[in-house]
């Protein structure tokens, strides 16, 4: 192993990965500052030069995922502390901490925070800003709910992540077809078949609330500003954030986010919470018990000077961090979409990274990749763009030129019937 780290570092154990292009800056940003460990379901490639040692076992298994822990810590809890920003593993993870008796979500938070239905039921329990909502197993129920909470709806599945399989749909067609999406949607091993929700459409923009947690306290670390497209499907296209948050619904966000937190049991670590904006004042979307995915806490630091990734590593060492900004900048990724379905070409983003302003780019399909717009496949990328400027417009402006001096074209499909499934 190159450049191990120090021998007196502490041990933090990292369960599960995610994709090199949105996660390697993690493991870049924590193998320099702890004796670094992992918990993976395959055999390391890529996170290799971040790691002294790993165990590869299943992640769905909160035992073996203990065991594993004990394994990498030579028998001796006391000397590591467990993590993840992997949304496969929350509940795992957050069990065999338990085990083990390490500072992490509990196991009921983490429950609470994956699963949707209970999300809404407990904040309308405890009368926190309420979305109508109603579990659903058949299409008939869907269109039952929608007509009673009138057009339009939001379909989505109970548990899974990125938006995947959500659908606005505003008569009693498309509440059909978007009830069919919904049921068929999956999304790498995160459980299926538990219902659809049917909920009442939240009017206004959507912002996504990033917070580290401590004995109960929630700390809002930033606000960012969550751009959408693809409608009537939820696809996320980018994330802006900014140091600066103080906007006329502030307040009322932090008490909703801080509520929630309550509500859901969510006593420490970092939080990824998601909210709209509506006519009516904030509601909650979801609040997700890990770091925010989408290179969001990477243009965080950014815009802020914090590391989130390190932040959640010392909360998960029973730590509160410094949470004061050292900059006060804005920050955005964009994500770069074919301009049609297809299979990837090579792509140089040369042009793109010369632009001012741009900070880093990602290639984040390999050639050969099969690529369907939304919503017939999960986030299918070409590549991330991020800028870095004083304003909200200075990054537009910025993505707007790199975005342009990307080749979007990718090679045609073959006809139907002529290549096996992809």
């Amino acid at each position: 192993m190159t450049d191990p780290s120090p021998q007196s570092a502490e041990r933090l154990v990292v369960v599960g990965s995610g994709g090199r292009p949105y996660r390697e800056y993690s493991f870049q940003s924590l193998h320099t500052e702890y004796a670094l460990s992992a918990v993976l379901s395959a055999e390391p490639t890529w996170q290799r030069a971040y790691l002294d040692s790993y165990v590869v076992t299943d992640l769905s298994d909160p035992v073996a995922i203990a065991d594993a822990v004990l394994t990498l810590a030579g028998g001796d809890p006391t000397r590591v502390a467990v993590m993840t920003w992997d949304e496969t593993a929350v509940e795992a993870t957050a069990e065999a901490a338990a085990k083990l008796g390490l500072p992490q979500l509990s196991p009921e938070a983490a429950r609470h925070c994956r699963d949707k239905y209970a999300t809404r039921t407990l904040m309308a329990d405890a009368g926190l800003a309420a979305v109508r909502h109603r579990l659903v197993t058949t299409a008939d129920e869907a269109v039952a709910a929608a007509a009673e909470f009138g057009w339009p709806v939001v379909l989505k599945p109970r548990a899974l992540a990125g938006s995947i399989g959500v659908t606005r749909a505003d008569d009693e067609t498309q509440v059909r077809a978007a009830f069919a999406l919904a049921a068929g949607a999956a999304f790498a091993t995160l459980p299926t078949g538990h219902g659809i929700l049917v909920e009442e459409y939240l009017d206004g923009p959507e912002i996504s609330v990033d917070s580290a947690v401590h004995d109960g306290e929630v700390h809002i670390v930033h606000i960012a500003r969550k751009r959408l497209g693809f409608a009537p499907y939820f696809e996320e296209v980018g994330h802006l954030v900014a140091a600066s948050y103080d906007e006329p619904w502030a307040e009322g966000v932090r008490e909703l986010v801080a509520g929630a937190h309550r509500v859901l049991g969510v006593t420490t670590g970092v939080t990824h919470a998601e909210v709209r904006l509506t006519s009516r004042g904030p509601r909650l979307i979801e609040l997700n018990a890990r770091l925010g995915g989408d290179l969001i806490p990477f243009i965080s630091a950014f815009a802020t000077g914090i590391d989130l990734v390190r932040v959640a590593a010392e909360l998960s060492f029973g730590r509160l961090p410094d949470l004061t900004p050292t900059l006060r900048r804005t920050a955005e990724v964009r994500f770069v979409y074919a301009d049609a379905d297809g299979r990837a070409r090579p792509l140089d983003l040369t042009a793109a990274a010369a632009v001012p302003g741009i900070a880093h780019t990602a290639v984040l399909a390999e050639p050969g990749d099969r690529l369907l717009l939304p919503p017939r496949q999960a986030i299918p990328r070409l590549a991330a763009l991020v800028a870095v400027g004083p304003y909200e417009p200075t990054c537009r402006q910025i993505l707007d030129t790199a975005h342009g001096a990307v080749d979007r074209a990718v090679d045609p499909l073959p006809e139907p019937g002529t290549e096996a499934a992809a």
